[in-house]
């Protein structure tokens, strides 16, 4: 029996799909630790019985795998300079255009993972050598996938038991090593090319404790966050002012002369689209003790049922806006969109979409008609929800304020219809963005996630 155990140093992991790069790999694919196995036999020198040692091990049959559950995935998304030149001819990277990248990550339940081949009966000089590979193995994912890799005697252990198991009739397809994927992989290598998928197989789940942790998310998913550069300050009353102009930037820019889908257009026909769509934000300073309302960004939501083409359309249109018109006396308002190192919290994704129970109005909360004796103001604050693709919350409390620090009353907002703001406490943790109410395209009924010392 051969068995490498996998401990991942960070408690997370950074792997994409080879389909998706937006989502992450979980459980890490057999063709990924032999990968891994082969790039330490290159930057180490290595000798004739570890390339031998690889050899036998592409041609053993598929390994069981021993892996927990996988944690809530963060799939932030970035934008970075294309290798090519601009329309105007600009070769600097701030001249250049910008394509959109992911990095999903991942905390699973337990960092250890074990591949076993309970059949394969390891060669003379085989083990020494596959020692010496997995003490070389850095990372398994990006380079900041940090692993501890190495040979171990058992698998059949109360801590990780074998959880994925090869079968034909398994609904897991995985990615694994076979007879010639050593050279395939030196080959396109060496010619600079990205390698196949290599060969796939089916995988059977053993036991049912490898569901995603449970979380519920409505009609929202990806969030691009821009922040603003220069241009007029606008407090946060202002919101739907900054979204609509925002609305009218992205179309131009998505379309180009072309027609849209209803997801991205919000539009079938001359109609309103009454299916998810996007939505658009303004992210103001809320919710610490010197917050004071002002916007300082503004953000894309796509919907969480967004297809491939789309996705990348929106991303495009998103890294080609510069600036949105405001009106001749506000001028515009010059954007980029936020990276990493991105230091206001209300420009973070992870500040509206780390999962919690409890959540908070931000902007004020529309109804959709006015409350009656026998259907009343939580009541459509609950319908409001459930039509946001929102489990019913267990608990709302609302009024004509908000808890948190920087937001205006909600008849401060002009919005034209009832609005009050509400503390929505959920059965289950719900991920967001989190809109609900009739304007929660244009950026209201927009709630916050409580700290997570708040929520006991």
């Amino acid at each position: 029996m051969l068995i490498v155990e996998v401990e991942y140093l960070l408690g997370r992991v950074f792997a994409a799909a080879f389909g998706d790069s937006a989502e992450p790999e979980w459980p890490p694919h057999p063709a990924r630790l032999f990968s891994a196995l082969v790039a330490a036999y290159h930057d180490g020198n290595g000798s004739e019985q570890e390339r031998q040692a690889l050899l036998w091990l592409e041609r053993q049959e598929p390994p069981r795998i021993a892996a927990k559950a996988p944690g809530l995935t963060e799939a932030e998304v970035t934008f970075v300079p294309t290798n090519y030149p601009s329309k105007s001819g600009g070769t600097l990277p701030e001249q250049r255009a910008k394509q959109p990248r992911w990095f999903p990550s991942q905390g699973p339940e337990s960092p250890v993972v074990r591949f076993a081949w309970p059949r394969a009966e390891v060669p003379a000089g085989h083990e020494k050598a596959l020692r010496e590979l997995t003490s070389r193995v850095a990372s398994l994912g990006r380079a900041c996938s940090l692993v501890r890799m190495n040979l171990v005697e058992s698998i059949e252990d109360a801590e990780c038991p074998a959880s994925y198991v090869p079968d034909d009739d398994g609904r897991e397809v995985l990615r694994v090593a076979s007879s010639g994927r050593l050279e395939e992989l030196e080959r396109t290598f060496q010619f600079g090319r990205r390698p196949t998928q290599g060969t796939l197989t089916r995988y059977r789940r053993l036991d049912g404790r490898n569901a995603p942790a449970e979380a519920a998310r409505g009609h929202f998913g990806e969030m691009i966050v821009m922040r603003k550069v220069r241009g007029t300050g606008f407090p946060i009353e202002c919101a739907t002012l900054l979204t609509r102009r925002l609305r009218d930037a992205f179309l131009s820019r998505a379309g180009e002369g072309k027609p849209l889908s209803p997801m991205l257009s919000g539009h079938e026909g001359d109609k309103p689209a009454t299916s998810p769509h996007v939505a658009f934000a303004a992210l103001p300073n809320v919710g610490h003790e010197y917050s004071d309302g002002r916007l300082m960004g503004v953000a894309v939501i796509l919907p969480a049922a967004i297809g491939r083409a789309d996705r990348r359309t929106a991303l495009r249109a998103c890294a080609s806006i510069e600036s949105i018109h405001l009106g001749e006396k506000s001028g515009d308002w010059e954007l980029e969109v936020a990276g990493f190192d991105v230091k206001q919290s209300s420009l973070k994704p992870e500040t509206w979409t780390r999962a919690a129970r409890r959540w908070q109005t931000v902007t004020p909360l529309l109804l959709d008609r006015y409350p009656k004796k026998h259907f009343g103001t939580e009541e459509l604050i609950m319908t409001a929800c459930v039509r946001a693709g929102l489990p019913e919350p267990a608990k709302c409390v609302y009024g004509p304020f908000s808890a948190l620090a920087g937001v205006p009353p909600a008849g401060a907002f002009s919005p034209g219809r009832w609005a009050v703001h509400a503390t929505l406490e959920f059965p289950l943790p719900v991920k967001g963005p989190v809109l609900a109410g009739a304007g929660r395209f244009f950026g209201m009924g927009l709630l916050k996630p409580l700290a997570k010392e708040d929520e006991k």
